[in-house]
């Protein structure tokens, strides 16, 4: 069973509570608004889902690039409201056109962010721009496993997949 003694040691991910078989975890808030997995020890069954799903706890080997590549998007508007050179956007819009997903991070009407997708290049604007706060996942990684089921390709913060 999972068990966080050190906060340290979860990136608050939420991992652990879309893979539960018997939805017996949830994110809670600290005092300091950072959510943490909690677990309902009377409904687990102790399979270790949860662990083996942990970043945490299952960090691969540190390896070293084969390449490292630099880019900057040429059309300035859309580079002035981006991040990171506003590659971001020519990535999603590709990946759209080619009948696929992108996943981001957005402020709600609360301004708290949180994971969403986006089918069409009209969604992506509110995609734009880092957020600098833990975001409220959701069942984003079960989205994104369906989307992989039904063979869609997809884009998640930035990472390619298909």
């Amino acid at each position: 069973m999972l068990q966080i003694t050190d906060k340290s040691k979860c990136c608050g991910c939420n991992a652990c509570v879309q893979r539960c078989p018997k939805q017996c975890i949830e994110m809670h808030d600290d005092k300091e608004g950072f959510l943490y997995p909690v677990i309902d020890t009377a409904v687990c069954i102790d399979c270790g889902l949860c662990e083996k799903v942990c970043p945490v706890l299952n960090q691969n080997n540190v390896r070293k690039p084969l390449q490292v590549f630099a880019a900057k998007n040429r059309n300035e508007i859309q580079r002035l409201h981006s991040s990171s050179g506003g590659i971001f956007i020519l990535l999603a819009e590709q990946i759209i056109q080619n009948g696929g997903v992108v996943f981001g991070a957005r402020f709600d009407k609360n301004w708290e962010v949180e994971h969403c997708y986006a089918e069409r290049i009209e969604e992506l604007q509110p995609l734009m721009r880092s957020k600098y706060v833990q975001s409220r996942i959701a069942n984003t990684y079960k989205e994104v496993e369906s989307f992989l089921k039904h063979g869609r390709q997809f884009c998640l913060w930035g990472l390619l997949a298909k």
